[in-house]
């Protein structure tokens, strides 16, 4: 089976990063994987504590 990755879109493997935790915040939603060698550069970076997991990012919307 193959995965087609549109180009252009930004992603988070669920095979690589583990178990995923979305922390909901006015306007912003924080995430979390299981996997503490996960990295990802396409989110900001609000230094925020691995509360639910690894803290890899935050989504601004």
């Amino acid at each position: 089976m193959y995965l087609n990755y549109y180009d252009g879109y930004n992603t988070i493997t669920q095979n690589s990063a583990g178990d995923i935790t979305f922390e909901c915040d006015s306007g912003k939603t924080h995430i979390y994987v299981s996997n503490p060698d996960y990295l990802v550069d396409s989110l900001d970076d609000e230094n925020l504590q691995d509360s639910y997991g690894k803290y890899i990012g935050t989504l601004n919307v």
